[in-house]
């Protein structure tokens, strides 16, 4: 089942359960950690696993734990070769063990959509830098349209409209930089103004390198081409009108594909959250 478009939780079988319990105490890449929560509690409480009882289905753990969340309906989680299982579990004391937590329910894995698209803009600071060449850019300052206007003006104007301030527009010398709108680790979309889009005419699709900003840290990008650019709108406050670019990352190998993705989760609302949402 999905919950969202983030998430998709699936349920185990009792034989899959089995084999993950297992591993989660016995398992060679294992953390052998189990955290437990009460539904809509930030309070999350760390635990070590320590023995799996198969006939009961049952982890016995070591770790503080109140006694009033004792037989309780509880919530669990816990991690195994990156994916994540959860579960509704009940805390129970144990004559020869501190502490088991039993899984007699439903256990279930999550799993992201690999096209998972974040929505950036406007409440993370993410940019994409594109190599426009240092004397394009200096050009840009004297040219004069139509309208009166330096382009200067123009793009301080388009930068006001979208709450930047000019000084981050441009970031590394030759580069252009732009708000991004949403991003995956396979590609992003970002928005410019009517200055910007004259660049685009003259600029060739496949854009070479580029440099992701994302929340202030710096990622390079092998390659990238720009797919479609579209109108978004025109606003009427100084008439300026707004485009949307999608581009595509190319050439990213393993290690650039995991980053990105653990950025990106590292963002989202945590799966905790999701999964108490699955369970409404």
């Amino acid at each position: 089942m999905t919950i969202g478009k983030n998430i998709h939780f699936k349920e185990l079988t009792d034989q899959e359960k089995e084999s993950k319990l297992y591993n989660l105490v016995h398992g060679k890449n294992s953390k052998q950690e189990l955290t437990v929560w009460e539904k809509g509690s930030s309070q999350k409480y760390k635990l070590s696993a320590d023995t799996f009882i198969k006939m009961k289905a049952e982890v016995m753990v070591n770790g503080e734990f109140p006694d009033e969340l004792l037989e309780k309906k509880l919530l669990a989680t816990f991690e195994f070769n990156g994916i994540h299982f959860f579960g509704e579990v009940k805390a129970i004391k144990r004559d020869k063990f501190p502490l088991a937590i039993n899984f007699s329910e439903k256990l279930f894995k999550s799993e992201r959509r690999k096209n998972f698209r974040l929505l950036t803009y406007p409440h993370h600071q993410v940019y994409i830098n594109i190599y426009i060449g240092k004397k394009e850019i200096e050009q840009s300052n004297v040219f004069s349209l139509n309208t009166g206007q330096s382009q200067t003006t123009l793009f301080k104007n388009f930068l006001e409209l979208i709450g930047e301030k000019e000084k981050k527009s441009i970031d590394l010398e030759g580069y252009l930089r732009f708000r991004v709108i949403d991003i995956s680790v396979t590609g992003l979309a970002f928005q410019f103004g009517n200055l910007e889009s004259e660049f685009f005419k003259t600029i060739p699709k496949d854009l070479g390198s580029i440099y992701l900003d994302f929340n202030n840290k710096f990622i390079k990008i092998p390659e990238a081409k720009v797919l479609y650019i579209i109108d978004k709108f025109t606003t009427n406050k100084k008439n300026v009108k707004l485009f949307k670019a999608g581009v595509q990352f190319l050439n990213i190998d393993t290690n650039l594909d995991i980053e990105l993705g653990k950025i990106i989760n590292e963002t989202m609302r945590n799966v905790e959250s999701e999964f108490e949402d699955f369970l409404k």
